[in-house]
């Protein structure tokens, strides 16, 4: 089945062949044949009309879903040129950053070939425009000078979280994955060139990629920090790893610690809570079991119980950081499956983990105190409105809703059954068992067989 985005576009595709328009011996830019997006980042050359105003929306659509994600504003500077040719064996888009006259921009040539449907140009538009945010701010390209790709986990991580954002988002994958124990290594997954991402045996580097992006927007100023390391890509491609953690520090910076979060992260997509959300209740749980943990000190060493607001008991010693930085990732996977108005929360917790981590205490008393009491606040609100809406529901509801009549009709079935006087039993089946059990009972201790007495069971 063919994704709703793809769809759009094949749609337009076939419409521009269905008007003949594109069935030329040679493509040739005319100016009357263009067309200019909305923000003005886009310009379209294609021969059909129709067509071509629905490439405009559809670009600009997606580029609105990418802002969205990203928390960004459209302050776009290179513009992005598509072309679209109807010739060229197989179907293909093709995209590069040139340096012309005007200054640069991005070249998008989209071959339909025969089969319009292999080409997923949502994607290729995601591709693009995450290629001029790393550029935008930068000096040309001289002659002859490579420029770097946008790395393609973040690509495919930042379309699967606008499907999911869609209603398209399925965690079997994740489910899958932890399984069998099959986890995709974080080092080859950052270095590594995936494999055919539309078939079957890329679903693995497909839900790998949405896996990392989302742990990464839901992290404390996650969506900046993103920007930033897209920004720097260009001067540290060759060294993802250190990039990585350069520009999101509480992942850590030892190859250990960043496998260990990237496992964490998988187990948790996997579980089913991932989609249907905890609610405020059961993330307030979740969020007290994280808050305490376990400190080692002392030689020999003796591992202690704390809880976050004891940090002046615990905030010296050896083993308070790393317990604190791995509780704040810990948080941040647990505020992707809560609640959306229990999120503030966990993001304040967050943060006094930081805080902590960093060994800076000024205030952080008075805010653990404050974050408390909006806790409990919260969690008194989110059950107050859960009683509510359940009495609304059974009092004020006019008429029936419909919803239990499923259940209902079960009910009334099985009484029904029940009330119906029972079939006599078949008194050669009595007969029939009857022989069974005395041809299968077991033996009495110290038994042999054959020395039972005729007609009765062993015992």
């Amino acid at each position: 089945m063919i994704p709703r985005p793809a769809r759009a576009v094949l749609f337009f595709f076939l419409g521009a062949l269905l008007h003949g328009a594109l069935r030329t011996a040679a493509f040739a830019v005319d100016l009357r044949h263009r067309s200019v997006s909305g923000s003005g980042q886009f310009v379209v050359y294609c021969d059909d009309r129709d067509a071509r105003g629905r490439i405009v929306s559809f670009v600009e659509d997606v580029k609105g879903q990418l802002l969205r994600v990203l928390h960004d504003r459209d302050e776009w500077k290179i513009p992005i040129v598509i072309s679209i040719e109807p010739e060229g064996e197989p179907s293909s888009v093709s995209s590069t950053l040139v340096n012309t006259v005007a200054g640069p921009k991005v070249d998008v040539v989209v071959r339909l070939g025969d089969d319009p449907a292999k080409i997923l140009f949502q994607r290729h538009i995601v591709h693009v425009l995450l290629l001029e945010i790393a550029y935008r701010d930068r000096p040309p390209l001289r002659g002859g000078e490579h420029f770097a790709l946008p790395p393609w986990w973040l690509t495919e991580g930042l379309l699967q979280d606008m499907r999911a954002h869609a209603g398209m988002r399925d965690p079997d994958i994740f489910k899958s994955i932890v399984n069998t124990e099959k986890l995709p290594s974080f080092e080859k997954l950052l270095t590594q060139p995936p494999l055919q991402l539309d078939t079957a045996a890329g679903a693995v580097d497909r839900a790998s990629a949405f896996a990392l992006t989302t742990a990464l927007l839901n992290m404390s100023a996650g969506p900046a920090n993103l920007g930033r390391f897209l920004r720097a890509w260009p001067d540290g491609s060759r060294d993802p790893l250190t990039l990585l953690a350069r520009h999101f520090p509480m992942l850590g910076d030892s190859p250990q610690s960043l496998a260990k979060w990237w496992t964490l992260q998988l187990a948790q997509l996997g579980k089913s809570e991932t989609l249907r959300g905890l609610s405020a209740a059961e993330a307030d749980a979740e969020l007290a079991a994280l808050l305490a943990f376990d400190i080692t000190s002392g030689k020999p060493p003796v591992s202690q119980h704390y809880v976050l607001a004891d940090f002046e008991k615990y905030i010296k010693l050896p083993g308070a950081r790393p317990a604190l930085r791995l509780a704040q990732v810990k948080i941040s996977m647990l505020s992707s499956r809560a609640h959306v108005l229990y999120r503030p929360i966990l993001k304040e917790y967050e943060e006094l983990c930081g805080l902590l981590a960093s060994g800076k205490t000024s205030g952080v008393a008075d805010r653990i105190a404050r974050a408390e009491r909006f806790r409990a606040s919260a969690l008194q609100r989110s059950e107050m409105i859960a009683d509510y809406l359940n009495w609304y529901e059974a009092t004020q509801t006019p008429g029936s809703t419909g919803q239990f009549d499923r259940y209902l009709r079960a009910v009334e079935d099985r009484d029904a059954k029940k009330r119906q006087p029972a079939a006599p039993v078949d008194p050669r089946i009595a007969e029939y068992l009857d022989a069974l059990e005395q041809e299968f009972a077991p033996l009495r201790p110290n038994m042999l067989p054959g020395d039972e007495p005729t007609g009765s069971a062993r015992r």
